[in-house]
């Protein structure tokens, strides 16, 4: 995979990929492939849309800087990218990076694949990914793709206190959290039910409720995206969660149930209502 992801840099270069052009400059051969990937990606075969826009890109065939027009590299970036070809989509968006040095969505992106690829590539560890997000920070936009990159870091630490059982992972990744919650000013329900999450698992369960309880009145009454009712069915089962660690089982239970009302019933929640209920009696 290496060396593919080598030659096809290789290639790229000599093509020329700094690129600013507009669209309507596209050859024929250009236009057609850079449709078929944007296709492909949308069906989700992501290494056939990676190839699709490498041939757009071998048919620009421009020798100068303007070479690539910037598009066709973006939507690259993407697919390489959810092809789990992190190595590809870092080179992508460093590429992104150099003719836009500004943008923070190429940051929060590269923040993300360096968190990815911490432990596996011997150049690459965290301080990167934590470095390339507060560049990001810098350009005050605080959209979700930046909160995402924020979240990512978080659950590394928390990943690698699961396989090292090293406190130390644990403080970094809450000294993290404490800091997305100021940067977001605890008003975005995602970070919040993280960091419900990371308390419990310090077993600080009356700081989870608390972030329980401001993520659920951030969403309970808006008209939710699909990402908003997930964080919110999260909460939810949070909330039950660690009502049932302080042993209060009727709170729990009557939490579990709202969260089967709202979201019917899994394996995950019918085993707590099946502990509860027996606990109860």
């Amino acid at each position: 995979m290496a060396l593919v992801v080598q030659g096809r840099i290789r290639r790229l270069f000599a093509v020329g990929v700094l690129a600013v052009i507009m669209l309507g400059g596209c050859s024929g051969k250009e236009r057609k492939n850079f449709e078929a990937g944007k296709a492909l990606l949308n069906e989700g075969k992501y290494a056939e849309a990676v190839e699709a826009f490498d041939k757009a890109i071998e048919a620009h065939g421009s020798n100068n800087i303007r070479g690539l027009e910037i598009d066709i590299l973006r939507y690259r970036a993407e697919a390489e990218y959810r092809a789990g070809d992190y190595k590809a989509a870092e080179h992508s968006y460093r590429l992104l990076t150099s003719a836009d040095e500004n943008r923070s969505e190429y940051m929060d992106m590269l923040a993300i694949i360096y968190t990815k690829l911490s432990n596996t590539d011997m150049d690459i560890n965290i301080d990167n990914a934590i470095e390339m997000y507060e560049k990001a920070a810098k350009q005050d936009d605080k959209s979700e793709l930046h909160i995402n990159a924020g979240i990512t870091i978080v659950e590394y630490y928390e990943d690698m206190y699961d396989k090292k059982m090293d406190a130390a992972y644990l403080d970094s990744a809450e000294e993290f959290l404490e800091k997305l919650l100021k940067e977001t000013g605890r008003k975005n329900a995602k970070v919040l039910a993280v960091y419900a999450k990371h308390m419990s698992k310090r077993e600080d369960y009356d700081k989870a409720l608390e972030a329980v309880d401001e993520g659920i009145a951030l969403l309970e009454k808006k008209k939710l995206n699909k990402s908003e009712d997930e964080t919110l069915k999260s909460l939810m089962f949070s909330r039950g969660s660690c009502y049932e660690y302080k042993s209060d089982y009727n709170k729990a239970l009557e939490a579990f149930n709202a969260y089967i009302e709202k979201y019917g019933e899994d394996e995950s929640v019918s085993h707590e209502v099946a502990f509860l209920k027996a606990r109860i009696r």
